[in-house]
Protein backbone atom coordinates (compact mmCIF):
# COMPACT_ATOMS: atom_id res chain seq x y z
CA UNK A 1 0.00 0.00 0.00
CA UNK A 2 1.35 3.41 -0.94
CA UNK A 3 1.75 5.92 1.90
CA UNK A 4 -1.12 8.37 2.18
CA UNK A 5 -0.28 12.04 1.84
CA UNK A 6 -1.58 14.10 4.72
CA UNK A 7 -1.30 17.76 5.65
CA UNK A 8 1.13 16.73 8.39
CA UNK A 9 3.39 14.80 6.02
CA UNK A 10 3.34 17.59 3.43
CA UNK A 11 4.27 20.20 6.03
CA UNK A 12 6.97 17.90 7.42
CA UNK A 13 8.47 17.24 3.99
CA UNK A 14 8.45 20.96 3.14
CA UNK A 15 10.21 21.88 6.39
CA UNK A 16 12.76 19.10 5.92
CA UNK A 17 13.58 20.32 2.41
CA UNK A 18 13.96 23.86 3.76
CA UNK A 19 16.34 22.69 6.49
CA UNK A 20 18.34 20.66 3.97
CA UNK A 21 18.60 23.67 1.65
CA UNK A 22 19.85 25.89 4.50
CA UNK A 23 22.65 23.48 5.40
CA UNK A 24 23.60 23.12 1.74
CA UNK A 25 23.64 26.91 1.30
CA UNK A 26 25.75 27.31 4.43
CA UNK A 27 28.31 24.78 3.17
CA UNK A 28 28.52 26.25 -0.34
CA UNK A 29 28.93 29.85 0.84
CA UNK A 30 31.68 28.87 3.28
CA UNK A 31 33.44 26.84 0.61
CA UNK A 32 33.40 29.65 -1.96
CA UNK A 33 35.43 31.82 0.46
CA UNK A 34 37.08 29.16 2.59
CA UNK A 35 40.20 30.97 3.77
CA UNK A 36 38.42 33.30 6.25
CA UNK A 37 36.67 30.21 7.63
CA UNK A 38 40.07 28.54 8.12
CA UNK A 39 41.34 31.61 9.94
CA UNK A 40 38.57 31.37 12.55
CA UNK A 41 40.14 28.08 13.68
CA UNK A 42 43.66 29.55 13.62
CA UNK A 43 42.42 32.38 15.85
CA UNK A 44 41.45 29.69 18.37
CA UNK A 45 45.12 28.68 18.56
CA UNK A 46 44.94 25.62 16.32
CA UNK A 47 47.93 24.81 14.06
CA UNK A 48 47.62 25.84 10.41
CA UNK A 49 47.30 22.29 9.10
CA UNK A 50 44.65 21.38 11.67
CA UNK A 51 42.67 24.52 10.78
CA UNK A 52 42.91 23.65 7.08
CA UNK A 53 41.58 20.13 7.66
CA UNK A 54 38.96 21.08 10.24
CA UNK A 55 37.43 23.85 8.12
CA UNK A 56 36.91 21.40 5.27
CA UNK A 57 35.51 18.75 7.61
CA UNK A 58 32.87 21.17 8.89
CA UNK A 59 31.85 22.06 5.34
CA UNK A 60 31.69 18.38 4.37
CA UNK A 61 29.65 17.63 7.49
CA UNK A 62 27.10 20.31 6.59
CA UNK A 63 26.83 18.79 3.11
CA UNK A 64 26.37 15.38 4.74
CA UNK A 65 23.51 16.66 6.90
CA UNK A 66 21.87 18.28 3.87
CA UNK A 67 22.12 15.03 1.90
CA UNK A 68 20.85 12.87 4.76
CA UNK A 69 17.80 15.12 5.13
CA UNK A 70 17.16 15.16 1.42
CA UNK A 71 17.59 11.38 1.15
CA UNK A 72 15.62 10.64 4.33
CA UNK A 73 18.59 8.69 5.69
CA UNK A 74 18.15 7.54 9.31
CA UNK A 75 16.21 10.65 10.29
CA UNK A 76 14.99 9.48 13.69
CA UNK A 77 18.06 7.64 14.98
CA UNK A 78 20.88 9.75 13.50
CA UNK A 79 20.12 12.80 11.36
CA UNK A 80 17.83 14.70 13.72
CA UNK A 81 19.90 14.03 16.89
CA UNK A 82 23.24 14.84 15.25
CA UNK A 83 21.80 18.02 13.71
CA UNK A 84 20.65 19.18 17.15
CA UNK A 85 24.07 18.44 18.66
CA UNK A 86 25.81 20.24 15.79
CA UNK A 87 23.62 23.32 16.18
CA UNK A 88 24.18 23.35 19.95
CA UNK A 89 27.96 23.17 19.43
CA UNK A 90 27.85 26.01 16.88
CA UNK A 91 25.71 28.11 19.21
CA UNK A 92 28.24 27.62 22.02
CA UNK A 93 31.02 28.69 19.65
CA UNK A 94 29.03 31.79 18.67
CA UNK A 95 28.50 32.69 22.32
CA UNK A 96 32.27 32.52 22.85
CA UNK A 97 32.77 34.81 19.83
CA UNK A 98 30.09 37.20 21.12
CA UNK A 99 31.68 37.53 24.56
CA UNK A 100 35.30 37.70 23.37
CA UNK A 101 35.03 39.76 20.18
CA UNK A 102 31.67 41.50 20.50
CA UNK A 103 28.75 41.61 18.11
CA UNK A 104 30.34 43.75 15.39
CA UNK A 105 32.25 40.88 13.73
CA UNK A 106 30.96 38.62 10.97
CA UNK A 107 30.45 35.10 12.29
CA UNK A 108 31.19 33.63 8.83
CA UNK A 109 28.19 31.27 8.94
CA UNK A 110 27.39 32.03 5.30
CA UNK A 111 30.84 33.01 4.09
CA UNK A 112 30.96 36.50 2.59
CA UNK A 113 27.67 35.93 0.74
CA UNK A 114 25.48 36.87 3.71
CA UNK A 115 27.32 38.68 6.54
CA UNK A 116 25.78 37.94 9.92
CA UNK A 117 26.60 39.04 13.46
CA UNK A 118 27.04 36.41 16.21
CA UNK A 119 23.82 37.50 17.95
CA UNK A 120 21.73 37.16 14.80
CA UNK A 121 23.35 33.80 14.03
CA UNK A 122 22.55 32.56 17.55
CA UNK A 123 18.89 33.46 16.99
CA UNK A 124 19.07 31.67 13.64
CA UNK A 125 20.44 28.55 15.31
CA UNK A 126 17.73 28.64 17.99
CA UNK A 127 15.14 28.73 15.22
CA UNK A 128 16.81 25.79 13.45
CA UNK A 129 16.96 23.84 16.70
CA UNK A 130 13.22 24.35 17.15
CA UNK A 131 12.57 23.34 13.56
CA UNK A 132 14.67 20.17 13.89
CA UNK A 133 12.92 19.20 17.12
CA UNK A 134 9.52 19.77 15.50
CA UNK A 135 10.50 17.60 12.55
CA UNK A 136 11.60 14.81 14.88
CA UNK A 137 8.06 14.76 16.26
CA UNK A 138 5.97 15.11 13.10
CA UNK A 139 8.08 13.64 10.29
CA UNK A 140 9.91 10.33 10.70
CA UNK A 141 9.61 8.17 7.55
CA UNK A 142 10.48 4.51 7.82
CA UNK A 143 13.76 3.07 6.40
CA UNK A 144 13.68 1.90 2.80
CA UNK A 145 15.54 -0.52 0.57
CA UNK A 146 19.22 0.22 -0.20
CA UNK A 147 19.25 3.00 2.42
CA UNK A 148 22.48 1.78 4.12
CA UNK A 149 24.35 1.57 0.80
CA UNK A 150 23.14 4.97 -0.43
CA UNK A 151 23.83 6.61 2.92
CA UNK A 152 27.37 5.19 3.06
CA UNK A 153 28.26 6.28 -0.46
CA UNK A 154 26.67 9.70 0.07
CA UNK A 155 28.45 10.31 3.37
CA UNK A 156 31.84 9.42 1.90
CA UNK A 157 31.25 11.67 -1.10
CA UNK A 158 30.07 14.68 0.92
CA UNK A 159 32.97 14.51 3.38
CA UNK A 160 35.49 14.14 0.52
CA UNK A 161 34.24 17.00 -1.66
CA UNK A 162 35.88 19.89 0.30
CA UNK A 163 39.26 18.12 0.22
CA UNK A 164 39.18 17.03 -3.41
CA UNK A 165 37.66 19.87 -5.40
CA UNK A 166 38.80 23.45 -5.80
CA UNK A 167 36.30 26.01 -4.40
CA UNK A 168 33.70 27.28 -6.84
CA UNK A 169 35.15 30.80 -6.87
CA UNK A 170 38.46 29.58 -8.28
CA UNK A 171 37.68 29.87 -11.99
CA UNK A 172 40.49 31.66 -13.87
CA UNK A 173 39.76 35.36 -14.38
CA UNK A 174 41.70 38.49 -15.33
CA UNK A 175 43.31 40.58 -12.63
CA UNK A 176 44.03 44.25 -13.30
CA UNK A 177 47.50 44.98 -11.97
CA UNK A 178 47.87 48.31 -13.81
CA UNK A 179 47.25 50.39 -10.66
CA UNK A 180 50.57 49.10 -9.30
CA UNK A 181 52.36 50.76 -12.24
CA UNK A 182 50.57 54.12 -12.41
CA UNK A 183 53.61 55.86 -10.95
CA UNK A 184 56.68 54.78 -12.92
CA UNK A 185 58.97 56.10 -10.18
CA UNK A 186 57.26 54.06 -7.46
CA UNK A 187 56.19 50.64 -8.70
CA UNK A 188 57.27 46.99 -8.32
CA UNK A 189 60.70 46.28 -9.79
CA UNK A 190 59.28 43.13 -11.40
CA UNK A 191 56.80 43.25 -14.28
CA UNK A 192 53.95 41.30 -12.69
CA UNK A 193 51.60 41.70 -15.65
CA UNK A 194 53.63 39.28 -17.76
CA UNK A 195 54.69 35.73 -16.99
CA UNK A 196 53.99 33.61 -13.93
CA UNK A 197 53.97 35.12 -10.46
CA UNK A 198 52.69 34.14 -7.04
CA UNK A 199 51.36 37.45 -5.73
CA UNK A 200 50.49 37.82 -2.06
CA UNK A 201 48.33 40.80 -1.11
CA UNK A 202 48.86 41.53 2.57
CA UNK A 203 48.16 44.22 5.15
CA UNK A 204 50.97 45.34 7.43
CA UNK A 205 48.72 45.15 10.49
CA UNK A 206 47.08 41.77 9.77
CA UNK A 207 48.25 38.88 12.02
CA UNK A 208 47.43 36.24 9.41
CA UNK A 209 49.40 38.22 6.83
CA UNK A 210 52.38 38.07 9.16
CA UNK A 211 52.03 34.29 9.41
CA UNK A 212 51.91 34.10 5.62
CA UNK A 213 54.98 36.36 5.31
CA UNK A 214 56.95 34.01 7.57
CA UNK A 215 56.08 31.11 5.26
CA UNK A 216 57.15 33.17 2.24
CA UNK A 217 60.43 33.94 4.03
CA UNK A 218 61.16 30.24 4.52
CA UNK A 219 60.20 29.33 0.96
CA UNK A 220 62.28 32.14 -0.54
CA UNK A 221 65.27 31.16 1.59
CA UNK A 222 65.13 27.69 0.00
CA UNK A 223 64.87 28.96 -3.59
CA UNK A 224 65.38 32.62 -4.50
CA UNK A 225 64.49 31.94 -8.14
CA UNK A 226 60.81 31.44 -7.32
CA UNK A 227 58.58 34.19 -8.78
CA UNK A 228 57.00 35.53 -5.60
CA UNK A 229 55.93 39.06 -4.73
CA UNK A 230 54.30 40.51 -1.61
CA UNK A 231 52.11 43.57 -2.13
CA UNK A 232 51.87 45.19 1.30
CA UNK A 233 49.13 47.67 2.10
CA UNK A 234 49.94 50.27 4.71
CA UNK A 235 52.10 53.18 5.69
CA UNK A 236 55.82 52.70 4.97
CA UNK A 237 56.64 53.67 8.57
CA UNK A 238 54.89 50.47 9.71
CA UNK A 239 57.17 48.21 7.69
CA UNK A 240 59.91 48.14 10.36
CA UNK A 241 57.66 46.37 12.86
CA UNK A 242 56.27 44.05 10.18
CA UNK A 243 59.69 42.93 9.03
CA UNK A 244 61.09 42.77 12.57
CA UNK A 245 58.37 40.22 13.34
CA UNK A 246 58.39 38.26 10.07
CA UNK A 247 62.05 38.59 8.92
CA UNK A 248 60.52 38.60 5.42
CA UNK A 249 62.30 41.71 4.13
CA UNK A 250 64.42 39.44 1.90
CA UNK A 251 61.30 38.43 -0.05
CA UNK A 252 60.49 40.68 -3.04
CA UNK A 253 57.86 43.15 -1.89
CA UNK A 254 56.21 46.45 -2.68
CA UNK A 255 54.50 48.88 -0.30
CA UNK A 256 51.18 50.08 -1.71
CA UNK A 257 49.02 52.82 -0.19
CA UNK A 258 45.89 52.99 -2.33
CA UNK A 259 43.46 50.90 -0.28
CA UNK A 260 40.62 51.20 -2.79
CA UNK A 261 42.64 49.80 -5.68
CA UNK A 262 44.25 47.25 -3.35
CA UNK A 263 40.81 45.80 -2.47
CA UNK A 264 39.89 45.62 -6.16
CA UNK A 265 42.98 43.48 -6.81
CA UNK A 266 43.07 41.45 -3.59
CA UNK A 267 39.39 41.07 -2.71
CA UNK A 268 37.77 41.51 0.69
CA UNK A 269 40.11 39.30 2.72
CA UNK A 270 43.85 39.25 3.28
CA UNK A 271 46.19 37.56 2.94
CA UNK A 272 45.00 36.97 -0.59
CA UNK A 273 47.54 34.82 -2.43
CA UNK A 274 47.04 34.32 -6.16
CA UNK A 275 48.63 32.27 -8.89
CA UNK A 276 48.88 34.86 -11.69
CA UNK A 277 49.83 33.91 -15.25
CA UNK A 278 50.03 36.76 -17.77
CA UNK A 279 47.51 38.84 -15.78
CA UNK A 280 45.13 35.89 -15.40
CA UNK A 281 44.43 34.87 -11.83
CA UNK A 282 44.39 31.10 -12.16
CA UNK A 283 43.36 30.50 -8.56
CA UNK A 284 43.86 31.62 -4.99
CA UNK A 285 45.73 29.47 -2.51
CA UNK A 286 45.68 29.39 1.28
CA UNK A 287 49.05 30.16 2.82
CA UNK A 288 48.83 26.95 4.84
CA UNK A 289 49.11 25.04 1.53
CA UNK A 290 52.25 26.79 0.34
CA UNK A 291 55.48 24.87 -0.14
CA UNK A 292 58.65 25.23 -2.16
CA UNK A 293 57.88 22.05 -4.13
CA UNK A 294 54.41 23.29 -5.03
CA UNK A 295 55.77 26.62 -6.26
CA UNK A 296 58.50 24.97 -8.30
CA UNK A 297 55.99 22.65 -9.94
CA UNK A 298 53.69 25.54 -10.87
CA UNK A 299 56.59 27.65 -12.13
CA UNK A 300 57.88 24.91 -14.44
CA UNK A 301 54.55 23.70 -15.85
Amino acid sequence: MKPTLTAKSIVGLSLLLLLSALFCFSAITKYSSIEPFEWTFMDMGLPNTVAFLLARFFIGFELLLALFMLGHFYLKCFTYPITILFLLAMTLYLLIILFTKGNSVDCGCFGDTLPMSPAVSILKNIGLLGLTYLLSKIYTPKPYRFQPLLAGIGAAAMLAIPYVFVPFSQEPKPINLNPLYQDASECPKVELRKGKHLIAFMSLGCPHCRNAAKIFRNIYAEDTSLPVMMILLGNPRDTADFFKDTKANVVPHFIYRNSEEFIKMAGKYVPSISWVNNSIKERNISYVQLSTALLRNWKNN
